[in-house]
């Protein structure tokens, strides 16, 4: 069927370039992007899509980001840059976020980062989690995470650095994939099997030609999760990355986290993890599950 438009013919030589732009691009946007677009219909009367586009405009700083401006905002938002404004605009009216008009930039206020502490500090899992892995850093000289899923990513909610110069740095508020992560996978491998389908169908959309591959490490790390409490990705995130994961599940129900302990692959053998790394892990994971149960 046509639309009675013509399209422009793309250079052949440009081709390949830009569809695997387009699809990196587009692959970013899926990770953050919230289902604000859905009518209510699609979305059901109670859901309110101005609300979530704002929510969607604060999820889209990051750690390490001073500042923002509109065409990164409307980037990582995948909405439109006439959306971003009149967002932005009522967000620094009501606290959220700050306007630097030198460089047309944004900040989160005071009021985000109100949000963002109260949330850490009620977090049960951080509690019981910070002990442990204030313990395991020291011993192995390790980064270690904690981590609960947003969206198509983990976020990192607690990092414990050791005090070694050279190490994995990711502090709270980083996020990594679910697909190519121990972090990712040891949460695939535990959580229901309705969820685990649906964000299974999301990731092969997402991944595109790359899910194959994927599919059958994120079942190796499922096989690895029933048999040992922890499954390894030996540079599979980052080619210089080699680490281990466990699931933390409190057993009165509740979100399910992921601890994460890696580090350069100079200095962490797959043998290590194995032998050493993963086991420590799948203990503190159980351990901090149990805390929470009592």
């Amino acid at each position: 069927m046509t639309t009675g438009r013509s399209r422009r013919p793309t250079k052949p030589s440009q081709a390949p370039a830009k569809k695997a732009g387009a699809r990196n691009e587009a692959m970013q946007r899926a990770s953050r992007r919230p289902r604000a677009e859905a009518s209510e219909d699609d979305a059901g009367r109670m859901f309110v899509s101005a609300l979530a586009r704002g929510l969607d405009v604060l999820g889209a700083f990051r750690a390490g980001d001073r500042a923002l401006g509109n065409q990164e905002l409307a980037e990582r938002t995948g909405l439109p840059k006439p959306t971003i404004s009149r967002m932005t605009h009522t967000l620094i009216q009501l606290g959220y976020l700050t306007y630097e008009p030198r460089s047309a930039t944004y900040q989160l206020g005071a009021r985000a980062l109100a949000l963002s502490y109260a949330a850490l500090a009620n977090l049960d899992v951080r509690k019981a989690a910070l002990p442990i892995m204030t313990r395991l850093a020291e011993d192995s000289q390790l980064h270690v995470g904690l981590g609960t899923r947003e969206r198509l990513m983990m976020l990192n909610i607690e990092s414990c650095e050791s005090d070694a110069l050279i190490g994995l740095r990711l502090p709270p508020g980083s996020r990594v994939p679910i697909a190519t992560t121990s972090l990712g996978r040891a949460y695939l491998a535990v959580i229901g099997e309705d969820e685990r389908n649906a964000l299974l169908a999301e990731l092969r959309a997402h991944h595109g030609a790359d899910w194959p591959k994927l599919e059958k490490a994120i079942a190796r790390s499922a096989r690895e999760m029933a048999k040992r409490g922890f499954c390894i990705s030996i540079g599979e995130w980052r080619n210089d990355v080699n680490a281990v994961g466990a699931a933390i599940v409190p057993p009165n129900g509740g979100p399910v986290y992921t601890l994460s302990f890696g580090g350069p692959a100079y200095l962490v053998s797959q043998q290590d993890l194995n032998e050493k790394h993963g086991p420590a892990l799948a203990r503190a994971a159980r351990a901090i599950s149990a805390a929470l149960g009592g």
